[in-house]
């Protein structure tokens, strides 16, 4: 495939440099810094039925993206059941496909994903990075800058050590969201409050934390709203951390969007669905998928004011979101999670299980480095089965990745008497089963709502990008190289994908191979 970049630095197709004027120095050759900032599965479908339903005005930050810079939907390369964020993110930093950089656990240990990411090429460039909460970024390696790994990362490490508490206050709000660990007692709340004053956080984001506690103490359906707070927490720390010493290449993670659009879409737009939200539904949580973009167009705000005269601003996710519909699930899957994962193990069989991490609701990451121990787990999760009425079904997935087992407690299409599970082959356990509620909770509080879609957002705005431009047929292979790009780094050959230089200077290069657009038929049974 052609490119429109010569991979050597200087070269003018890159359109790498810009020129500034200064008074009567005449001009100054300035070199452009990037922001990425990764708005989780958001999609321009949603952002015009909220335009549409309530003005212009109600998003005036994605009307600024579009009036005033480049934009594109950016079609992701992985279709189900690859068509993952851990998989499809990995894919937009490294600007290689699944196959070729091996990502498929959440927060895979970088050491076994196969391609550099895009802060690799930067940093060996020679260029200064801040990378915060972004996919595959853990362990964090020392950088000229910062690196802090997204929140479900397996410790609490960073770089420099200085901002452990920031990454220790993430992980833990996410774990005490998805009930695999208690709240931080006081003591321990405070000292580390004392501790993240001084890394950036502000007193009104403090006083925003305590006014939804306080909203939910009187109105606890709002507790959904509570998801909402961890981008404004991270924005403070950000912020800090770019001021103080803006890096060349920056990159900012939420997910709170696509939180929202997995739990619910139907509760604010049941159009789609072969069955229509309740009256309570609508009425506990139909604002959440708006206030999300509301949030989102908030953040993409405050990233415009803070990106200098010489700063390209990439909004951009990597896939989308649809509604959730299947012809098995036809209400909606309820979400089944481990109750105990210590009694789950029990039963399994603990011994060689090195390491136990929580990662998004319901899914957990064993480590098990013996590959003969591994394989046993792996055959005793796949015999787990479980009897609703008179059917007997599949109960739990597991996926295996290097030394890693995912598990994934199946869902219920719905929630009958009686349902059963059996460990098969599992010498601990009891061979008349368990009931439901003895180790699995279904206590999350919408069925699930929204699935994942390979369209995804890609705008451009800042230094020398065109005003109003739409771009055309954009692959997430697309970005790394063009990240690249306007950094002034060079190219590597592995990336297949060109660089989108009618952002900011000619015509768009020919693609020479077809762009994959079609919509993915949603899988009968979901893990």
């Amino acid at each position: 495939m052609r490119r429109a970049h010569c991979g050597t630095p200087g070269c003018a197709a890159s359109g790498l440099q810009w020129s500034l004027s200064h008074s009567s120095k005449g001009s100054v050759m300035v070199q452009r810094k990037v922001i990425l900032l990764e708005l989780n599965e958001i999609n321009w479908p949603v952002v015009d039925k909220l335009i549409d339903q309530h003005g212009p005005s109600y998003l005036p930050n994605f009307g600024r993206l579009r009036e005033e810079g480049a934009w594109a939907t950016q079609v992701a390369v992985e279709r189900p059941p690859h068509l993952d964020p851990w998989i499809t993110w990995v894919t937009l930093h490294t600007g290689v496909p699944r196959e070729v950089h091996g990502a498929s656990v959440l927060e895979q240990d970088s050491v076994t994903i196969r391609a550099k990411r895009t802060w690799d090429y930067a940093h060996d460039a020679g260029r200064s990075v801040g990378v915060f909460g972004s996919n595959s970024a853990y362990p964090p390696r020392p950088v000229r800058g910062f690196m802090i790994p997204g929140p479900f990362a397996p410790g609490d490490e960073t770089f420099p050590k200085s901002l452990e508490p920031i990454q220790a206050l993430n992980r833990r709000y996410t774990q005490v969201h998805n009930k695999t660990t208690a709240a931080w007692g006081p003591t321990k709340l405070a000292r580390t409050g004392m501790a993240l004053f001084a890394l950036g956080l502000r007193p009104r984001t403090v006083a925003a934390t305590a006014a939804q506690l306080a909203r939910e103490y009187f109105a606890p359906h709002m507790r959904w709203k509570r998801v909402g707070l961890q981008p404004l927490l991270n924005w403070d720390f950000f912020a800090r951390l770019y001021r103080k010493n803006p890096p060349d290449f920056a990159t900012w993670h939420t997910n709170h969007a696509a939180h929202y659009m997995h739990h619910y879409w139907r509760a604010w737009d049941d159009t789609q669905f072969p069955v229509a939200s309740t009256t309570e539904e609508k009425a506990a949580y139909g604002d959440a998928v708006p206030y999300g973009y509301r949030l989102c167009d908030e953040l993409i705000g405050r990233f415009l004011r803070l990106a200098g005269p010489n700063t390209v601003l990439v909004v951009a996710s990597s896939m989308g979101q649809q509604p959730f519909v299947s012809d098995y699930y036809v209400a909606g899957k309820i979400v089944v999670r481990f109750a105990d994962i210590d009694r789950f193990l029990g039963l399994l069989g603990p011994e060689g299980v090195r390491e136990v991490v929580p990662t998004m609701i319901p899914q957990w990451n064993l480590r098990v480095t013996d590959p003969s121990r591994r394989r046993q787990l792996i055959e005793r999760i796949e015999g787990i089965t479980r009897t609703i009425g008179t059917r007997t079904e599949r109960a739990v997935v597991v996926d295996e990745t290097d030394t890693i087992l995912t598990i994934t407690p199946l869902g219920l299409a719905e929630k009958v008497p009686g349902i059963r599970y059996y460990f098969n082959g599992c010498p601990s356990a009891d061979p008349a089963g368990y009931p439901l509620e003895e180790l699995f909770a279904t206590d999350t509080p919408t069925t699930k709502q929204g699935m994942h879609h390979p369209e995804g957002i890609l705008a451009f705005h800042g230094a020398g990008i065109k005003a109003g431009l739409k771009l055309s047929s954009c692959s997430i292979l697309d970005v790394a190289p063009t990240l690249l790009a306007l950094m002034d780094v060079p190219v590597p050959p592995v990336m297949p994908g060109r660089v989108l230089a009618e952002a900011w200077q000619g015509p768009a290069e020919p693609r020479t191979t077809p762009l994959e657009r079609e919509r993915p038929r949603p899988s009968p049974v979901e893990a």
